[in-house]
């Protein structure tokens, strides 16, 4: 009896794991990109990226710091995002172009895509073209 209740923890467990480890869609990546520009976490939005030459944690602070330069101006001067929405991801391969939607504060909407590649591990990570 003792083995078999051994079992059973062990069995609920790995499917506790299992159920926890779903595989991140490309819209999640998206949406976790869009939420970091919004909270102003850009060395998060810098860790997302796929770069063809691995970049030392110095390069991508000096990126995050760009980047910071740049949306915090742009956010500014558009008054923030205040509403997005994403679009169902087109998936070829090991790639895809997600739809997304952006309401800025000042009322203006733009429509754009982002591109997402799979990494050596199969995760979903935005294509930096660099």
């Amino acid at each position: 009896m003792k083995k078999l209740l051994s079992f059973a923890a062990v069995c609920l467990f790995v499917l506790t794991l299992y159920s926890c480890s779903s595989e991140t869609t490309p819209e999640d990546v998206t949406t976790k990109a869009i939420n970091c520009i919004i909270d102003k976490d850009y060395e998060g939005y810098i860790n997302m990226m796929l770069f063809q030459k691995e970049k030392s944690d110095e390069d991508k602070a000096q990126l995050a710091a760009l980047v910071r330069e740049k949306m915090d101006k742009e956010m500014e001067k558009k008054q923030g995002i205040t509403d997005y929405e994403i679009g169902t991801a087109t998936i070829k391969d090991n790639s895809a172009i997600v739809p997304y939607k952006l309401t800025y504060g000042d009322g203006e909407i733009k429509e754009d895509s982002m591109k997402l590649i799979k990494n050596e591990k199969g995760e979903w990570m935005i294509d930096s073209g660099k």
